[in-house]
């Protein structure tokens, strides 16, 4: 009996794991963590959206095409014919920009935008919610603005004209050194944009949310299935506890 007890228990972290992530506070008290649920195909759908409008001139997603992420957003495809496709390619094509990487790596300061079909998964998703929500005035950078995640970044703020044009306050404290340094304090909007910072909070999340099941589409399907096989497993197991019982119970 004590080895069901086991089985069910490894089950529970392991179907509950995935989530508990998303509790608690965020890197250095600045940010919240970012709650990611691929379950809901609205936010994915928004999301998809964002990211063409948005990122995909700049950013391939060479890794994906078009009729997977249409099939598996629930979206047709004279829909995304209409709103996701706006050059020459095809329904079943890869999601790649026309800008030639030598033309990219040039005009963004020596720095390749990266492939973001994969990219969510290899820095996390946090990582890219706070990279999203960090940007703040600085004119001595060339594109006007600088990250807090991401020093010097070579990016625009693509999302300016939804955010605003946001300031970092920063305030002196004295380090271990004996010597003042400069520590965050807060942003604070200078210039506002199209969206107030709940609605610009939401298409931040949106496109996080769509680059995570970017990053791995077949989790929309495998945790799906993964439960299922641990459910089976486990009445496999107490079955086969039952049955070990019944076997041994006449040398006992």
């Amino acid at each position: 009996m004590k080895s069901s007890v086991k089985l069910l228990a490894v089950i529970t972290i392991l179907t509950c794991g995935n989530y508990a992530w998303s509790a608690g506070t965020g890197a250095d008290g600045v940010f919240e963590k970012i709650h990611v649920d691929l379950s809901d195909k609205t936010s994915l759908q928004r999301g998809a959206k964002y990211f063409v409008n948005y990122c995909l001139s700049c950013h391939p997603a060479k890794h994906s095409r078009y009729q997977r992420v249409a099939d598996d957003l629930g979206i047709s495809e004279s829909l995304t014919k209409d709103n996701l496709i706006f050059t020459d390619q095809k329904f079943g094509d890869l999601m790649t920009v026309a800008m030639k990487r030598e033309d990219a790596t040039k005009w963004f300061l020596g720095i390749d935008p990266p492939d973001l079909s994969t990219h969510a998964r290899a820095i996390g998703p946090q990582a890219v919610y706070e990279y999203m929500k960090s940007f703040y005035a600085d004119d001595t950078r060339p594109f006007g603005v600088n990250n807090l995640h991401l020093p010097n970044t070579a990016m625009p703020h693509v999302l300016i004209n939804l955010q605003g044009l946001q300031k970092a306050v920063f305030h002196e404290e004295v380090g271990k050194n004996g010597k003042e340094h400069p520590v965050f304090d807060r942003f604070e909007i200078s210039q506002p944009g199209s969206l107030s910072e709940e609605e610009y909070e939401r298409v931040v999340v949106d496109i996080v949310n769509f680059l995570a099941y970017l990053s791995e589409p077949a989790q929309l399907v495998r945790k799906k299935i993964g439960i299922g096989v641990l459910f089976f497993l486990a009445v496999l197991g107490v079955l086969t506890y039952f049955m070990k019982k019944n076997y041994w119970k006449d040398i006992h």
